[in-house]
């Protein structure tokens, strides 16, 4: 399968609950048959990279490798997908604004040197030669559907997705489990995301906005590794 070399900017919020409250979410959400009709499922293992001593996490820049399946039979490809930070967005206390750098690659292992463009290959100029480890695989069972939401100037659509999993570190073996809703602006006003928030807080009262980036919140749990090496002191 053909990837296309792309460059995407992502407004979206994260909500972390109980397993049991998302799924009330996610039943009151498709109550009625479109939204049900409308609904993608997928599983998606993203295998996340650094140094081992977190350089990137530390400049908060993610970097993960992800298998996208073929269609129609045909065999699949692999991307590498490169985050890092925007300034503050004016949205809702929590929204992460970020850029993403997506980039076709011949097998699972990341390759800095593939990105292309002055603004890419600027990103990652200061990592190109450093020793890149697996630190940890998010295991993602995702069912998601666009939503419409708002009136006039506040009208948008955002993807909304309920994920649960569990967050994989390869050198201990242990699993960290997590139910998750992220919602993500798709076009138009990007406050449809506060629209949403809100019907999901009032729904689950164990829901709480997620600050992290899964990138994040793996590599907090990595530092507890013997993998991990602090950064030397100069």
């Amino acid at each position: 399968m053909l990837i296309k070399k792309r460059i995407e900017v992502e407004q979206e919020l994260k909500i972390k609950l109980t397993r049991q409250d998302l799924e009330k979410v996610f039943t009151a959400f498709t109550r009625k048959p479109r939204m049900r009709n409308a609904v993608e499922h997928k599983y998606m293992p993203r295998a996340y990279y650094d140094t081992p001593d977190l350089l990137l996490y530390r400049h908060s820049i993610s970097l993960r490798v992800q298998y996208k399946p073929g269609k129609a039979g045909k065999m699949g490809s692999y991307e590498q997908t490169l985050k890092y930070d925007l300034p503050f967005t004016p949205l809702t206390t929590g929204v992460l604004f970020r850029k993403e750098l997506k980039d076709p690659l011949p097998s699972h292992m990341p390759n800095l040197r593939r990105f292309i463009g002055a603004e890419a290959q600027a990103m990652v100029k200061s990592f190109k030669n450093k020793k890149f480890v697996h630190v940890f695989t998010a295991g993602i069972e995702r069912r998601s559907f666009d939503m419409k939401i708002g009136s006039g100037k506040k009208r948008g659509t955002v993807e909304v997705a309920f994920d649960v999993g569990a967050v994989i570190l390869p050198v201990s073996g242990k699993h960290y489990p997590f139910a998750e809703i992220e919602i993500e602006v798709k076009n138009g006003n990007p406050v449809a995301i506060e629209a949403v928030q809100k019907k999901i807080l009032r729904l689950a009262r164990s829901a709480k906005i997620q600050p992290l980036s899964k990138a994040q919140q793996g590599s907090l749990l990595f530092k507890k590794t013997p993998g991990y090496k602090a950064p030397s002191k100069k």
